[in-house]
């Protein structure tokens, strides 16, 4: 079976922006946690976007930064996919420590991201995303 990369990538893009929404939804209602951990999911699904656009597949979530530096060593990238790649993994980076949180174990769990954090990332995330689209 042959996997068609622009409709990979498509299919990706599509949920990228469902996560999003549903990230602007739980920042709306104060939920901040919720917000990290979708905002998290819609920087997978852009790695995924890329990925796909170049025809690199993973088998898990967890691989999708080693699979991003094997785009950027092994594909000759402009320097905007280059950058935007690397400000994904940076984001990645921050947003993952928040998916590994027990949310019942905690008395507040939104405090770990702060209010105006969230606003940054996923102010950041939606110009992300507008670019791939």
């Amino acid at each position: 079976m042959r996997l068609n990369n622009s409709e990979s990538a498509s299919e990706f893009l599509l949920r990228a922006t469902r996560t999003l929404k549903e990230s602007k939804l739980a920042f709306d209602e104060g939920d901040l946690l919720y917000t990290a951990i979708r905002l998290y999911e819609t920087v997978e699904n852009l790695s995924k976007v890329i990925m796909s656009l170049y025809g690199v597949y993973t088998r898990s979530d967890k691989g999708n930064a080693l699979a991003l530096n094997y785009v950027k060593r092994s594909r000759q990238l402009d320097q905007k996919t280059s950058s935007l790649i690397e400000k994904l993994q940076e984001i990645e980076a921050k947003l993952y420590p928040s998916t590994m949180i027990d949310e019942a174990s905690l008395k507040t769990p939104s405090v770990i991201i702060r209010h105006k954090e969230a606003e940054i990332l996923l102010n950041q995330i939606t110009n992300y995303l507008m670019r791939l689209a």
